[in-house]
């Protein structure tokens, strides 16, 4: 009988056949899901985490620190808080770690701290950076102020995903639509988080 891992590495090597092939994700993604009776987490394990071969390869060559991070404050905070809390989360095939919380996260008050964590860092690496919050998340300029007071950058936007891009830096986020329309991409989270507790989407498909 065949395993579940053997079963969810073939639903991932159908799916990205698929993309590399330009069908649409949706369809993609319900056709799979409905061949291999995918849960909910498998389904969104694919739909966050696997791309066609040259999506993905065109987000890890534009990897760099040559600028300006500018950070997605919430989506970068809300991944440190899965590892931080033991929460499944994954190294996807273009090299950015991703949760699938789904953003369940952006009112706990750990946030704050995650930030904190990551803005250290880069302090610490002389690296220059920007903390952008959306402003449609309660609290965000709460957030963004609490961070001015320590005297790290941060400021609140409208469009926080539509301004990162904008800025033509170096984009801190493993949003794959900004990081696909971003000039420069990074992912400070693997900097702060031990591989042992991630898994690699490649030990599923070899």
């Amino acid at each position: 009988m065949i395993s579940w891992r053997e079963q969810l590495s073939q639903a991932i090597l159908d799916y990205r056949y698929l993309m590399d092939r330009g069908y649409n994700s949706k369809p993609s993604l319900d056709l799979i899901s409905g061949r291999y009776e995918l849960s909910r987490e498998e389904r969104l394990l694919l739909y966050r985490c696997v791309h066609s071969e040259s999506q993905a390869r065109e987000v890890r060559e534009k990897m760099g620190l040559d600028g300006t991070l500018i950070i997605d404050g919430f989506n970068v905070g809300l991944t440190l808080l899965s590892v931080w809390d033991g929460d499944q989360v994954f190294l996807c095939d273009d090299l950015f770690l991703r949760d699938l919380a789904s953003g369940k996260k952006k009112q706990d008050s750990r946030i704050v701290h995650a930030l904190i964590t990551v803005a250290e860092l880069l302090l610490s690496l002389g690296l220059e950076f920007l903390i952008v919050l959306d402003s449609q998340v309660s609290g965000s300029g709460e957030i963004a102020a609490k961070l001015r007071k320590m005297g790290i950058n941060a400021k609140v936007a409208s469009k926080a995903d539509k301004e990162i891009i904008e800025m033509r830096e170096v984009s801190v986020t493993s949003d794959f639509v900004v990081l696909t329309r971003s000039k420069k991409v990074y992912d400070v989270c693997s900097l702060l988080v031990d591989r042992s507790q991630v898994i690699n989407i490649r030990d599923f498909i070899g």
